[in-house]
């Protein structure tokens, strides 16, 4: 007689007959063991999409960031050189000559190790940059655990026989949510400025910052 034939005799007026508790017991337990799978896969499944979502955003903030960036350092009248400071922090310097005035001014980007931060500010030609940032993406990896770890990146690539621009290579990792769940974008963009020259000295951009 199976367990429900059992369970409905139960009801019946006058039947005494009824289930074990051993037969419930199993019952119980093969109930817990359903309810444990089933419970199991719903949270892989929010966990999974919570990871897609965050991969997501993290891939918009740095299309964001490069998306601010481009015009300005397509139309650079040049580079600077890259340099490096005793805190980790990673400085190159540029002239856009997209302004809303048409006046070229300095504009310089920083990878700043301290918050983990890609930052730019900008300043008239020839002045002393005041120190005012503006934040372009956060969650960057600039001083990662171990020195083998990739970090994000400013590269200068000299001018070939077939460049005869600047070119700027700019690589950054951004990781966000720290745990089992973390997520990491990569973006590596190389920015040619038009408006520079294979015979650009790097030294002679906004040198005024690296004084």
């Amino acid at each position: 007689m199976s367990l429900l034939q059992r369970i409905r005799r139960v009801a019946r007026p006058g039947d005494d007959r009824g289930v074990t508790l051993a037969e419930l017991a199993v019952t119980t337990g093969i109930m817990s063991m359903v309810m444990a799978i089933f419970t199991t896969g719903v949270v892989q499944l929010f966990q999974a999409g919570n990871k897609n979502e965050l991969v997501a955003m993290t891939q918009a903030q740095l299309n964001n960031a490069f998306l601010r960036l481009d015009r300005e350092l397509r139309y650079a009248a040049g580079f600077g050189p890259i340099h490096p400071d005793a805190a980790g922090n990673v400085f190159v310097e540029y002239v856009n000559t997209g302004t809303a005035s048409g006046t070229p001014e300095c504009a310089q980007l920083e990878l700043y190790a301290a918050a983990g931060t890609l930052r730019r500010q900008v300043w008239p030609t020839g002045q002393k940059p005041q120190n005012t940032w503006a934040v372009l993406a956060s969650n960057v990896v600039i001083a990662p655990p171990l020195p083998t770890d990739p970090r994000s990146t400013f590269t200068i690539i000299a001018p070939t026989e077939n460049t005869a621009f600047q070119r700027l290579r700019i690589l950054l990792i951004v990781r966000s949510n720290p745990g089992r769940g973390q997520t990491t974008a990569n973006t590596d963009l190389t920015f040619t400025a038009l408006n520079s020259k294979a015979s650009t000295d790097p030294n002679t951009i906004c040198p005024e910052a690296r004084l």
